[in-house]
C-alpha cells in the first residue's frame, strides 16, 4: 500500500511544477512512510511514498526499467505477480528483484496496456514509456485503489488523493459543484467518477487509460472489466457453495501474501467471521480488532469475542467514547479527501488507528454484501416489482390509500417503493434527502437535476437482472465505489495501514456472479450460501446473525452528548451559500425532541460544512501546513 502523484507535460517542466511535486507528495506522506522518492523526466515528474510490504528491500519506487525505457509507480498489491513473472521468465526476461512493480513494467513491455486483464489484486499504476513518450496507467477491476486525475491545457496531473490538487496552479482551488452537491445529498457522496468540485477526476474502477500527446483527445479511458451479474440455474446449490467455500479460501491465501505480519478486522457478523477464520487456519494465533463506542446496544464487541474465542486468536478490543469521537472528526473528513457521509468512518479510523500499532496488514470483509446479497433491502426486491406489475387503477388505488396513513404504519413504505419504478428508487444502500425535503436545505437546488439520472446507464445495462441481482449490480458501480471503498483505503492509509478486501477478488466475484437470487435470499435470512458454504468454521451464534456493520451511536449521541457541538458546527458554517443554515439547525432540534430521526441527514451536513471548511475557506492554510512540513 503506497501513493504516488504526477505531473505530465506536454512542454518541459517548469521549475515550479519541480517543487509542487514535493509538496503533492508530502501531501500523502501518510500513504508510505518507509520512502519517499521523486523521479524527474524532461516533462514529467513522479512522486512515490511507498509502505513496505513486499520485498522490503529491493522493491523501491519510482522503478525504471530496461535501461530506462520505462519508469513506474505503483499503489496495491498483484496477488498473482509470482504466476505472472513465471511466465515471463519462460518467455525469456530476467528479473533483479521480487517485487510486483518490475513484474509490471515487464508486462508493459510485453503487452503494452493490454496486460491489466492478466492481473488479479488492489492497484493503481501509472507507467510512462520514453521510448514512445506515452503514459499508461489503469485501476483495479473494484476500485479498491484509488487514482485521480485532472487534465489542463498543459497536460494531465494525477494522484492517490485529491489532496495533492491543493498545488496544481492550473485548477484555481477546491471548489463546489452545485449539481454534484445536490446529488452528494442523495447519495452521502457524490458518485464517481466525479469529485465534489467537478473539476477532479476518479478513473472509474475496472478502466485503464492511455496518454498520448499525439492523439485527440490526449486521454482515453477503456473499461476492461464490467461486474456483470450471470445467475446459472443449471448449477446446483451444493455445487455452487463448494465453489464459494474454494474461491474465498483461496482468495484468502492470496491476500495472506506478504513479508510484514498480517491480521483481521472482527465485528459481529458473518463476513469477518469467515475471513479470519479463514486466515487463522493459514496463520494460527492471528490478531483480529473490533472496536466499540461504549454503548451496550451497539456494541459488537461481545459477539466477536465469542467469534474469536470459537477461533482460537487474539482479540484486541478498542472502546471509544463520545471524546475519541468528536476529536477525529475533523481528521476523518479531511482524510476521506472527499465528503463522505457514513457514520461508520468514524469506527473504521479509530480501529485503524489501533490497528496500526501492532502491525501494516488487516485483511476485511468489505463487499460480501454486494457479492453474496448481504443487504435487506434486496429481499423487499421482488415483492415491490410484483406490486409494481399490477394493474394501475389498483396500484393507484391502493398508493393513495397510503397516503392517508401516519409513516409509522407498517407497510407504508413498502407501498410506496412498489409504486415508484426500482431506477428512480435504489440509487444504492444510501438515500439521504429525498427531491421533496432538497429546496429547503439548498440554497442552490435545482428541480431540473434529477438524482436517478446517475444511476440511468447502470439500469439500462442490467435490465434483463431480475430485481435484487439489478441492485446488486447498481451497488457495484455506486454504493461500494463512492462509499465502502472509499472509507476502507482513505482511514487506513491515514495510519499507514495496508487493508486487503478478499471477497473482492476476481475469483470470488466469478462464483458469485453464478449465484441466483434464491441461493442469496432464503431461509430468512441473507449471504445464505455463504453462510451455508462456512457453517462448519464458525459457531452457531455467528452463523444466522444479521449484519451490523460498525455501529455507531451518532443517533443516539445527537441528541446529547453530541447536540452542542453539532450545533455549534452548523452556527459556525462558512458553506452559507449552499446550506440553509436555520434548517440544519430546526431538523437538530427536532431530532433533539425526538419528533423527527434526522442523524443521517445531520451528519450529511455536518460532514459537507466541515470539508467545506477544511478545503475551500481554509484551503490557504491546508497548504501552509503542508508546505511548512516539507522540507525542499
Amino acid at each position: 500500500m503506497c501513493g504516488f502523484a504526477g505531473i505530465y507535460k506536454k512542454i518541459a517542466l517548469s521549475e515550479l511544477d519541480k517543487t509542487n511535486i514535493k509538496y503533492m507528495s508530502k501531501s500523502i506522506d501518510y500513504r508510505g512512510p518507509d520512502q519517499d522518492c521523486i523521479v524527474l523526466h524532461q516533462n514529467l515528474a513522479l512522486a512515490f511514498r511507498r509502505l513496505s510490504i513486499i520485498d522490503l528491500e529491493k522493491g523501491s519506487q519510482p522503478f525504471s526499467g530496461f535501461d530506462g525505457r520505462y519508469t513506474a509507480v505503483f499503489n496495491g498489491e498483484i496477488y498473482n505477480y509470482r504466476e505472472l513473472r513465471e511466465e515471463l521468465i519462460q518467455k525469456g526476461y530476467e528479473f533483479s528483484t521480487n517485487s510486483e512493480i518490475e513484474v509490471l513494467v515487464t508486462l508493459c513491455h510485453e503487452y503494452k496496456g493490454d496486460f491489466v486483464t492478466l492481473l488479479r489484486g488492489m492497484f493503481a499504476y501509472v507507467i510512462f514509456d520514453t521510448a514512445e513518450n506515452r503514459l499508461y496507467a489503469a485501476r483495479d477491476p473494484f476500485g479498491i485503489k484509488p487514482f485521480y486525475y485532472r487534465e489542463n491545457d498543459e497536460g494531465i496531473i494525477f494522484s492517490s488523493e485529491t489532496k495533492p490538487f491543493f498545488f496544481d496552479e492550473t485548477m484555481g482551488g477546491f471548489s463546489v459543484d452545485n449539481q454534484l452537491l445536490q446529488h452528494y445529498l442523495s447519495f452521502q457522496y457524490v458518485p464517481e467518477p466525479d469529485t465534489m468540485n467537478g473539476k477532479i477526476i476518479s478513473l472509474p474502477a475496472g478502466h485503464s487509460m492511455v496518454c498520448d500527446f499525439n492523439t485527440v483527445p490526449f486521454v482515453k479511458t477503456t473499461r476492461y472489466f464490467d461486474p456483470m451479474f450471470c445467475p446459472k440455474k443449471e448449477i446446483g446449490f451444493e455445487e455452487k457453495a463448494n465453489m464459494v467455500r474454494e474461491a474465498v479460501l483461496s482468495s484468502v491465501k492470496y491476500h495472506m501474501i506478504s513479508d510484514v505480519p498480517v491480521g483481521t478486522f472482527l465485528s459481529s457478523g458473518i463476513d469477518s467471521a469467515v475471513i479470519t477464520a479463514a486466515a487463522s487456519k493459514i496463520n494460527p494465533g492471528i490478531k483480529a480488532f473490533t472496536v466499540a463506542f461504549g454503548e451496550k446496544e451497539y456494541s459488537e464487541i461481545d459477539a466477536a469475542s465469542e467469534i474469536s474465542k470459537h477461533l482460537d486468536v487474539e482479540h484486541i478490543k478498542l472502546v471509544a467514547n463520545v471524546e475519541d469521537f468528536k476529536n477525529a472528526f475533523e481528521d476523518v473528513v479531511y482524510h476521506l479527501d472527499n465528503p463522505t457521509a457514513d457514520p461508520s468512518t468514524m469506527a473504521i479510523y479509530l480501529i485503524c488507528k489501533e490497528a496500526s500499532r501492532h502491525l501494516k496488514v488487516v485483511l476485511s470483509g468489505e463487499g460480501s454484501d454486494e457479492l453474496f446479497g448481504g443487504y435487506k433491502v434486496y429481499g423487499s426486491a421482488a415483492p415491490a416489482a410484483r406490486f409494481y406489475a399490477l394493474p394501475s387503477f389498483i396500484k393507484n388505488f391502493i398508493y393513495a390509500f397510503s397516503k392517508l396513513l401516519p409513516d409509522s404504519v407498517k407497510g407504508k413504505a413498502f407501498i410506496e417503493r412498489g409504486y415508484t419504478p426500482i431506477q428512480q428508487r435504489y440509487i444504492g444502500n444510501a438515500f439521504i434527502f429525498s427531491e421533496k425535503e432538497k429546496p429547503s436545505i439548498l440554497k442552490v437546488y435545482n428541480p431540473d437535476v434529477k438524482f436517478y439520472s446517475r444511476v440511468e446507464d447502470i439500469y439500462k445495462n442490467c435490465q434483463h437482472l431480475t430485481p435484487p441481482c439489478k441492485m446488486q449490480y447498481v451497488d457495484m458501480n455506486t454504493w461500494i465505489r463512492g462509499d465502502i471503498l472509499v472509507k476502507g483505503d482513505r482511514l487506513s492509509m491515514a495510519h499507514s495501514l495496508e487493508v486487503r478486501v478478499p471477497f473482492l477478488d476476481k475469483e470470488v466475484f466469478k462464483v458469485a456472479s453464478m449465484l441466483c437470487d434464491s441461493d442469496k435470499l432464503s431461509h430468512g435470512t441473507t449471504k445464505y450460501v455463504l453462510r451455508y458454504a462456512f457453517r462448519d468454521m464458525i459457531n452457531e451464534e455467528t452463523f444466522m446473525r444479521p449484519k451490523l456493520g460498525y455501529p455507531v451511536p451518532v443517533c443516539k449521541w445527537l441528541k446529547n452528548e453530541l447536540y452542542a457541538w453539532a450545533k455549534d458546527i452548523i452556527e459556525n458554517s462558512t458553506a452559507d451559500d449552499y446550506i440553509i443554515k436555520e434548517e440544519a439547525l430546526r431538523m437538530l432540534e427536532a431530532h433533539r425532541n425526538g419528533s423527527e430521526n434526522n442523524y443521517r441527514k445531520l451528519w450529511t451536513i455536518l460532514v459537507f460544512i466541515t470539508w467545506y471548511r477544511l478545503y475551500v475557506t481554509d484551503a490557504d492554510k491546508t497548504k501552509k501546513k503542508i508546505i511548512d512540513a516539507t522540507q525542499i
